[in-house]
């Protein structure tokens, strides 16, 4: 998967999460690496995910309410 593909997709939900992807969809999540890649291994067990880390984006706005 390319990193444009990983821009495109919206991946907000699973913030926080880890996901596995195959060919560009989210086939697992979990709260470590590994609990995505087996969940995804699970539902897709002859392919290979690509397991990434989703960040947690925090929202600057949010930030000026508070100060």
């Amino acid at each position: 998967m390319k990193d444009t593909d990983l821009r495109q997709a919206d991946l907000s939900p699973y913030a926080g999460r880890w996901v596995a992807l195959v060919r560009g969809r989210v086939t697992g999540t979990g709260w470590t690496a590994d609990e995505a890649r087996q969940s995804a291994k699970r539902s897709r067990p002859k392919e290979e995910p690509q397991v990434i880390f989703v960040p947690a984006v925090e929202n600057l706005n949010d930030q000026h309410r508070f100060a």
